[in-house]
């Protein structure tokens, strides 16, 4: 079989097979290789004897519709259930199917490419337990408002606001922009969250899908897995509200969908974060954060965020997910996805530091946006979070990308929201935030910094962008 047709690993896997059934669990974990150790131990457990059937995304070949390629693999009278999206079609075979059967499905004139639909245990979120430090005490979120602007009580907390520049007099002036989080979910009920939650505008996810049964349960509720309400309240929190935190853009419009399972927050199907990120398009979403990763390249996935970014020119709108990596057997280190993306015009890979204490400067150079990777405070994060938490808040004990994530989603929509930048096309708002980037001499990549947002108080908020890109020395 031609490696073309699916990720060679997968095709190496079922040409291994010989009379042997398929096992999804085995077939997802040769795709993702030596990071897939739990699924490998369990498809290879000697106790284990149940193998989950095969589960595939398939593409139709040039010139065959979806409604053609899904006549002819039902003809095969092992598919037990079908979907059908915007580029491919879901399909769901019997635990029976024969390997032979399989092969043929693999080798179809009708078949243009396909890729198993992985989920978890090893697809998970971006955060990372980290040991306990000094601010590990702050209860910050129990004192009464403060007596000056803005009043939440957690603000002196908040470590990283001050360390990129942020201004609460810029904030309270942003306009809104909408940033989908594609996560657990988000507590629509939390007193600093309540007024920025949106819930689908134009969602189109079917009843029954993965993804409509996940947000219907999980999306605005507060009774799932709470990273999601924790990323929510660092990008866009209401400010001067006399509790808890302050978002980096607390003007935002916060759009939950959920992509990770409610046990243990560990991730979807592959599909199911593609039509996430759809969703996020067809919701109006300018920002689409992802604090999560994954270790296969999937071709469903990488095509979503491409057509939301707008393709090459990247114009529409920005995702961000964290920079994740991790040592291979090999001591090789080993970048996660979608942070392998972040060399496409429209997407950040955001990298946790601590940069407190440290010294920052304006670059000698503008840094090179073309690598996508930007530092952000990663580390003793005050975050909102479900209500079975003292008051919805605690010191985050998940830092790490998904903190610094959440703060670039942040810089963003509040650059963005920031006239006349609000005239700016995505691109140009990437450009800026590398170009007024600030660096010290510990760091090796930019630090997201918001400071220069002060200049465009010298100018004209009817100008154009161009204007403004001039006036801050970034055209």
């Amino acid at each position: 079989m031609a490696a073309a047709r699916a990720p060679a690993a997968v095709t190496a896997y079922l040409d291994s097979l010989g009379d042997d059934r398929f096992d999804q669990r085995a077939a997802c974990a040769r795709w993702a290789g030596n990071i897939s150790t739990r699924q490998r131990t369990a498809a290879e457990s000697p106790q284990s004897t149940h193998k989950v059937p095969p589960r595939l995304i398939i593409y139709p070949a040039d010139g065959v519709t979806a409604r053609d390629l899904i006549l002819s693999l039902k003809e095969t009278g092992y598919v037990r259930e079908v979907e059908k999206t915007r580029n491919f079609v879901i399909v769901s075979f019997s635990r029976h199917t024969p390997t032979y059967q399989l092969k043929e499905v693999f080798n179809a004139p009708k078949v243009g490419y396909l890729e198993p639909d992985c989920d978890g245990p090893d697809y998970l979120t971006t955060s990372a337990d980290l040991p306990p430090t000094a601010a590990a005490n702050s209860q910050c979120w129990q004192r009464a408002a403060r007596a000056t602007f803005p009043n939440d009580p957690c603000l002196d907390e908040l470590w990283g606001h001050k360390k990129i520049g942020w201004d609460p007099a810029v904030a309270a002036r942003s306009l809104p922009r909408m940033v989908a989080v594609l996560d657990s979910g988000i507590d629509a009920n939390h007193e600093d969250l309540a007024r920025n939650v949106v819930l689908h505008l134009k969602a189109t996810e079917a009843p029954h899908s993965q993804g409509g049964i996940l947000n219907a349960r999980c999306a605005t509720s507060g009774r799932c897995y709470p990273h999601g309400t924790q990323m929510a309240g660092t990008i866009g929190g209401r400010m001067d509200n006399g509790i808890g935190v302050a978002g980096v853009a607390p003007n935002s419009r916060l759009l939950p969908i959920v992509i990770a399972r409610v046990e243990h927050g560990l991730l979807a199907r592959i599909s199911t974060i593609a039509a996430g990120i759809d969703a996020a398009v067809e919701d109006g979403a300018e920002v689409i954060n992802i604090s999560a990763k994954w270790p296969v390249d999937s071709r469903a996935i990488s095509e979503a965020i491409v057509a939301a970014v707008g393709g090459p020119e990247a114009v529409r709108r920005l995702l961000v997910t964290g920079y994740a990596t991790s040592l291979d057997s090999d001591d090789s280190v080993r970048e996660y996805f979608p942070s392998q993306y972040r060399c496409l015009p429209g997407v950040i890979a955001a990298v946790p530091t601590d940069m407190r204490h440290k010294e920052m400067f304006n670059p000698k150079g503008r840094p090179d946006a073309t690598d996508g990777r930007i530092q952000a405070p990663g580390v003793d994060i005050v975050v909102t979070t479900t209500e079975n938490s003292d008051r919805g808040y605690a010191l985050s004990e998940s830092a790490g990308p998904s903190s610094a994530a959440a703060y670039v989603s942040g810089a963003i929509a509040l650059v963005w929201g920031s006239p006349p930048l609000n005239k700016c096309d995505a691109q140009q708002i990437k450009q800026l935030l590398f170009c007024r980037s600030k660096n010290s001499t510990s760091t090796r990549y930019p630090w997201v910094n918001v400071e220069f947002l002060r200049e465009l108080a010298k100018v004209d908020p009817g100008a154009s962008c161009r204007t403004a890109m001039e006036a801050l020395a970034c055209n």
